[in-house]
Order: C-alpha cells, then structure tokens, then sequence
C-alpha cells in the first residue's frame, strides 16, 4: 500500500479546505495518509473526521483595527528559526521509513523534512513570492524579503510544484507566482483551484431559492460571505453589518458568519444572516454579487460560480491585496480598501456590477473550472513521482 503524508499550512481556512478534498482523493486511491497542521487549519481538518497531528504553529501579527503588522509580526515569530526547526522535528517523527512520498501544502519544513529523509516531495501552493506592504523603514522589509526568498528557495527542492490556481491569464495570484526564469518548465504546473467537487453539483437556482427564502421578489440578492481567521473576521462583520442594513431596503441582503455569533443580530425583512451555513456555496449560487475578503481559496470558489464580486482585503495584507488586484484587472470584481468602507461606496460598487460587464468576465472562471480537474491532477502526479 502507498503512504503519504500531507503537511498543511495552518493559517486561516483556504489550505485546510483544499486538503480535505485531497485527502479524500488519496484515500479513495486505498492509499494510507497521515496529516499534519496546527492552529485554525487543524480545526478545520478536525471538522471532517481527519486524524491530524498536531506541530508548532506560525502567524502574522494583527492590530486591534484588523490589519496586518509587520512589528507584531516580527514580535510574534521572534523565534521563527526555532518554530521551523519543531516544525521539522515533527515532521521526520509523522514521515517514518514506510513512507513512499510527501506533499506539502505551503509549508516549507515538511519540504525540508522530506528531503533530510530522502523522500520524494510534491508541493502544493498559490503563493510562490512573499510581498511585504510596508511603507516606513525599508531595511525591515529588505530583511523579510530575504527570509522568504529563502523560504521560496526551499519549495524549489520539491520534485515537482503544483499551482493551485486558474491558469493564466485568469490567475488569481499571479502577482504571487513569479518563478525565476531559468526554472524547468517541466517543474511547475497549473491545475487550477482545488476547491470541493460541490461547486459542479449545486442544485439549481430555483430550488435553493426556494429552501432559504432568497431572491422570490425579484430585488438583487447581495451575499456578505465572512471569511478568515476570527478575529480578522469579527473586526469586518462588524463595519459590514451596520453598512448592510442600511442597504437591505434596496437589495435583499444575505450573510453568512462562518459560525461566528452575535450578541444581537440585526432584524430586517431583506436582511437574512447565518452563524453557520453547511454549504455556503448554495447561497453564493443564488446571489448576484458577493462580498468576501480576498483570500485565493475564496475568490476561486466564488469565480468558478461566474459570481462577480466585492473584495475588500485585509489591510496591509500583501497576498489578499494582489488577489483582489488581478481579479479587478480581470474586470471580474472590484477592490475595496477596508478604511472607506461606508454605505456610498458599497452602493456604488454594487450598481456598478449590476450595470456592468462583470458577469460576462465572472463567466470566463466558470468555464475554465469546469474544464480543469485538479484532483485528478494531483493523483496523476503523485503516481507519477511515486513511480520514479
């Protein structure tokens, strides 16, 4: 029997999410599959009845206000060596001598963990460039820099690295994955984004408008879809919130919180919220536009849809921004800094995709997912380099 073990970056739900569909996909091959990951990724893995080993966890900082900081950043991984070194111990302990072949899902110390055990190692990102916003002092971010190139170095020792994305020109990370230009074309490949097979198999539009009581009386249907990490998400539900139902007079309204509560939820005929929603993709099929962060996980579920969207990053966010970028560029969605948020600008950016070519440009994401199949790539892969 095959073994492989799955390494799965922590931070946030959009690694998590794509690792349960890989793993379901290697166990229906009868392959054995241990898994590892730490902090709101391990949760996430838990949820699906996933046996998962617990390793050193590493973060980002955030400021009271949700954005990203670089100071508290550098404060909180002050230790960054010594949690990466955990991280490998961990590691050579779960990918023992039985052990035919290792992927890693953006993280670089179970590349490091594979090739100190001589295993054959595929990794699995979105993200290849780590970009740092930070305006004041240019030596701090000449020093981070440095330190991701040397983590973007290590996802170079993979013998093969899958992109997890829509190929270009529709890539959503694109700013995020310039590789050097003497790399092997055979090396690196787009497989499009691994989301759940349900995006394909929604019931129609009209029975789930039916089951939540969304969108019968013809006004738009606007979807507030929460997303990241809880306290990022808890700090922009509530700016939305009282935005949204200044709104619901006009639009029909509908949130989803992603299993947050609220102490007292707002009441209003056009304006639906849920803690917890089992399939939120139902509700982004019945939508118009949706409003999300700008995470790649989520702006690719959404796309695949052909659902024009609302980003609004988490402020100094390097990744979230250059998705939300490209999506824009695309003429897919439109980017909204989260310090001018108000009701105007909401009510603008949504009249502007109601009135727009935005739907036809959505429409090209769909088209091009239901071509892909990146599960079947990742299955063709892994028994390609097993047997090598």
């Amino acid at each position: 029997m095959v073994k492989i073990h799955l390494g799965v970056c922590g931070i946030g739900f959009g690694h998590s999410a794509r690792a349960v569909a890989i793993a379901k996909a290697l166990k229906d091959q009868g392959w054995s599959l241990t898994i590892s990951s730490y902090d709101e990724g391990l949760e996430y893995l838990k949820r699906f009845n996933l046996d998962v080993y617990r390793v050193p966890g590493v973060s980002y900082g955030i400021l009271s206000e949700g954005k990203v900081s670089i100071k508290m950043t550098i404060f909180k991984n002050i230790f960054m060596p010594v949690k990466i070194a955990e991280q490998v111990s961990h590691e050579i302990t779960l990918i023992d001598r039985e052990t035919d072949l290792v992927i890693s899902d953006t993280r670089a110390s179970t590349v490091i963990a594979a090739k100190i055990l001589g295993k054959p190692v595929l990794t699995i990102l979105n993200q290849f460039n780590i970009k740092i916003l930070y305006p004041r002092y240019r030596w701090i971010i000449q020093s981070l820099e440095a330190a991701a190139y040397i983590v973007s170095r290590i996802w170079l020792m993979s013998d093969k690295i899958l992109v997890a994305d829509y190929p270009p020109p529709l890539t959503i990370s694109k700013k995020n994955l310039v590789f050097p230009k003497d790399l092997d074309d055979e090396k690196v490949k787009y497989i499009g984004p691994i989301i759940n097979d349900v995006v394909l198999d929604l019931p129609d539009a009209e029975y789930l408008k039916y089951k939540y009581g969304v969108g019968l009386d013809g006004k738009p249907v606007i979807l507030f879809k929460a997303t990241g990490p809880l306290y990022e998400r808890k700090i922009l539900i509530d700016k939305m919130l009282p935005i949204l139902k200044k709104l619901s007079g006009e639009f029909e309204v509908v949130v989803t919180l992603g299993g947050m509560k609220l102490d007292s939820p707002p009441n209003d005929r056009y304006l639906k919220i849920y803690e917890w929603v089992e399939e939120p993709l139902e509700l982004v099929k019945i939508a118009d536009v949706v409003i999300t962060r700008a995470g790649q996980t989520t702006l690719s579920k959404i796309l695949a849809l052909g659902k024009p969207l609302i980003m609004i990053p988490i402020p100094g966010h390097a990744e979230q921004v250059s998705n939300a970028e490209s999506v824009e560029e695309a003429e897919a969605g439109i980017k909204i800094d989260e310090e001018e948020l108000s009701e105007d600008v909401i009510r603008d950016a949504i009249d502007d995709i109601l009135d727009s070519k935005y739907y036809e440009k959505a429409s090209l994401y769909a088209s091009t997912y239901r071509s892909l199949n990146p599960i079947k790539s990742v299955v063709e892969e892994v028994r390609l380099l097993f047997n090598k």
